[in-house]
């Protein structure tokens, strides 16, 4: 209110404040004019009517021109039927009028001007928890672990400045820690016990958290309160001040699709939605092409509260298990569209619906049919290569599969063909963290739950050009490990079984990989000319049967062909091909694509470079400036890798490139020059549009080696709007440490640390964690050395 007296009354002009709290709930309009009249001072109305009298006032007839009324109608929601025909009247009745309502939901009038109010900023309700706690004589230190703390349970508390207050208070009888972990978010969140524990000065209204929340609750009609109370399965939101949210919250199609029934008809859903929406109760997410509903998690954590209080209807297990089912099948569904355009609106569905599909999996674990859902799902994630691409979802998914594969009970609940499927997938995102020897275990196991002939499962790895009836996820998987573990030339072969497998039982998306990694490891294991003529009949049929614009499929057959070119052709033509790629898809490719394109082009700049150094062609200074231009890329790309985790120094031809890369540009620029070079790399990213320039030979070394300590500061300045607790997030993520590694060191769940992560990246307006890097203060620079070291990376093992 008083944001909106600031913006919106000029200082001289006469204020009438209204509260209106008090009243009845449905207060009749008379009602409303004499409390009007009564805040103007009016004690003689001399036969006139209430109304008359209060226009009277507000008119101010002696008043100087331009110096009209400011009223303020405090709390107006559960009287709006009243309160707005009287505004109405009373702006038709007094020119230069102008009417403050505050309300959970608006007035109504049609020439309406509606200043949201938005939760506090991190800092600042930081700021209020300890001026709180200060006063109830329980001061938060500037401890960096205590301001952790306090700003988790700030952002629990969703940054609403009364729930902070109330959060404050808890101190007089609890630890800053137990504060903490009564804000679960779950079941046993406590914060519906919190009050004020002051006898004066506190409305009944703002007694406690459930009363705030009750308040707007008991305003809404049947269809909405049950429509909330089932809403609250879904995931919780966090909104910040740039109206992004960290889970994105439920496309309005989830919320049909779990909460509808004959009690809730799905034609109703939408008006409903848009009516909670005006009550304050439901917060929403408007993009470009995307709406998406969330409830606060205060709210979530009342409404879930109700739903277990209610009789009749589907109950909260039941409801979860439509959750579980639909993000199943939406997450499914992506196979079908998986070399085709629709894969880019696909990642970003799953992006947003994160949370949701992560909260899915988790809930369905206590139940071994429910957590098979939850292994079809992880599993389709992981083969639609989401974990490459969404960064949180890396670590989290191979150990949810894990969990679940578990939960389910082993082979006696879980179809041996998804059990096998699931731990395919899991298999081969280990390899690609170089966890080869688990993920050779499971592998063994795999093939014993398929081989019943005892002799067969024994001897198996050493028949590789033998089909003994493995599936085919199975066969990738095997595919993948000959090329990355050992350069196998039998994995070609393995991989060609497996697209040919993957195309009888009409699986498109695993025919395309498996036809993708022949072409590669054709290129990494084979013969010349063979990997040349395998990469371009990939690269022919990929052009023949799919659109230009196909996100994943077409960058990629071209980069196996980027690769056939640079192993066994011309680096000059690989260079151009990885350009074209680069240029012709930026807009679409993810930053797993980008790290490939760059050490592609990375090698193939070397051999350039190689070869005008055996011809003495140019000077030494643009050899010199070749060497630190491809320095400054391998350094982006080591990066990269090292930050999602990925290992691929140990494939023997990744490795030699590697190799003859260090050798030659340290023959030229010397030892120093070179890790200089990589160092500036390592903090631009493969997705710096700098960088970017440099592969594509549009800007030179020499720009990014001699930037000016000016511009260094002036990147770094943002990081000072980082809270104490932020910035130590940031250096974990700048070092490469996953959001699951992050929440197990700082003792908070993933959802949080993504919470952290999204405003971080808020506050410092970049796009990708990646880029945090380039904005670390120099002094840092040393410490995320030391905790890159330190960085966890193995996956927890299945327990058998």
């Amino acid at each position: 209110m008083v944001e909106a007296l600031r913006r919106h009354g000029r200082r001289p002009n006469p204020v009438y404040w209204v509260g209106l709290a008090r009243l009845v709930r449905g207060a009749h309009v008379d009602v409303i004019a004499e409390e009007v009249m009564r805040s103007t001072g009016v004690v003689d109305v001399s036969g006139r009517s209430v109304r008359k009298c209060v226009e009277g006032v507000l008119a101010g007839d002696d008043r100087p021109r331009g110096r009209g009324a400011v009223l303020v109608m405090d709390n107006c929601e559960h009287v709006l039927d009243a309160v707005g025909p009287l505004i109405v009247g009373l702006l038709q009745a007094v020119p230069g009028l102008t009417v403050i309502a505050t309300s959970r939901e608006p007035v109504g009038w049609v020439d309406e001007h509606i200043l949201t109010v938005r939760p506090l900023t991190v800092s600042n309700a930081v700021e209020l928890f300890r001026r709180r706690a200060k006063i109830i004589g329980r001061p938060v230190s500037d401890d960096p672990e205590q301001l952790a703390v306090t700003e988790e349970i700030c952002r629990h508390s969703d940054n609403n400045p009364l729930f902070i207050r109330l959060a404050a208070a808890r101190l007089r009888h609890r630890p800053l820690g137990v504060v903490r972990r009564e804000l679960s978010g779950d079941s046993d969140d406590r914060r519906m016990q919190w009050s004020h524990g002051a006898k004066m000065g506190v409305e009944e209204r703002h007694g406690g958290v459930r009363d705030v929340i009750a308040w707007s609750y008991d305003l809404c009609s049947g269809a909405e309160q049950l429509l909330l109370d089932r809403m609250s399965v879904f995931a919780a939101g966090f909104e910040v001040h740039n109206d992004v949210t960290r889970s994105g919250g439920a496309e309005p199609d989830a919320i049909v699709a779990v909460c509808a029934d004959e009690c809730l008809p799905a034609e109703e859903i939408e008006s409903l939605l848009e009516r909670l929406v005006e009550r304050s109760l439901v917060s929403v997410n408007i993009a470009s092409a995307t709406v998406r509903y969330f409830l606060l998690e205060s709210v979530r954590v009342f409404v879930s509260g109700q739903l277990r209080l209610r009789g009749g209807g589907p109950s909260e297990a039941e409801l979860l298990a439509r959750l579980r089912r639909y993000y199943r099948d939406r997450v499914v569904s992506g196979r079908a569209i998986w070399s085709g355009p629709g894969q880019r609106d696909w990642l970003e569905w799953a992006r947003g619906a994160w949370d949701n599909i992560l909260l899915g999996i988790e809930s369905g674990l206590t139940t071994p049919a429910e957590a098979v859902i939850g292994v079809e799902t992880a599993s389709a994630f992981i083969s639609l290569r989401a974990p490459f691409v969404i960064s949180h979802a890396g670590r989290a998914m191979p150990a949810l599969i894990e969990r679940a594969v578990e939960a389910a009970g082993g082979i006696e609940v879980i179809p041996t063909r998804l059990r096998v499927a699931a731990l395919a997938d899991v298999g081969h995102f280990a390899l690609w963290h170089g966890q080869y020897d688990y993920a050779a275990k499971l592998l063994d196991e795999c093939v014993a739950a398929c081989v019943p002939d005892s002799r067969l499962a024994r001897g198996w790895r050493d028949t590789p050009g033998s089909d003994i009836g493995l599936p085919a996820e199975l066969e990738f998987f095997w595919g993948v490990e000959l090329m990355l573990r050992g350069s196998d030339p039998h994995a070609p072969s393995v991989l060609a079984r497996a697209r040919k497998k993957f195309a009888e039982a009409g699986d498109l998306a695993g025919q395309r990989r498996s036809d993708m990694f022949e072409s590669l490891a054709c290129s990494l294991t084979g013969d010349g000319q063979h990997a040349l003529e395998v990469a371009r009949r990939h690269l022919d049929r990929v052009l023949e049967s799919e659109s230009e614009n196909a996100d994943w499929v077409n960058p990629w057959a071209r980069l196996a062909w980027m690769l056939a070119l640079l192993l066994h052709g011309d680096p000059h033509e690989a260079l151009k091909v990885g350009r074209t790629v680069l240029k012709r898809y930026r807009a679409g490719i993810d930053p797993w694509t980008t790290s490939w394109i760059f050490r592609f082009g990375v090698a193939a700049l070397a051999r350039v470079l190689a070869d005008r150094i055996a011809r003495e062609d140019a000077h030494r200074d643009d050899w010199e400036t070749a060497a630190a231009e491809i320095a400054l890329l391998h350094g982006a790309v080591a990066e990269s890798c090292r930050s999602m985790g990925i290992t691929v120094e140990n494939i023997a031809t990744v490795a030699a490139q590697t190799k003859r890369v260090t050798e030659l540009v340290t023959s030229i620029i010397g030892a120093d020059g070179f890790a200089a070079a990589m160092e500036l790399g390592a903090q631009l990213s493969v997705e710096s549009p700098d960088l970017h320039a440099l592969m594509l030979g549009t800007r030179s070394a020499d720009d990014l080696l001699h930037a000016t300590t000016t511009d260094r500061r002036a990147a770094t300045s943002r990081w000072q709007d980082l809270s104490p607790a932020e910035r130590e997030i940031a250096v974990l993520v700048a070092a490469g440490w996953a959001n699951s590694a992050i929440a197990a060191r700082r003792g908070s769940s993933i959802r949080t640390v993504d919470t952290q992560v999204s405003i971080i990246l808020r506050k410092l307006t970049l796009t990708t964690r990646y880029d945090i890097i380039t904005l670390v203060p120099q002094e840092l620079i040393k410490r995320i050395q030391l905790e890159a070291r330190e960085r966890p990376t193995r996956l927890r093992h299945l327990q058998h």
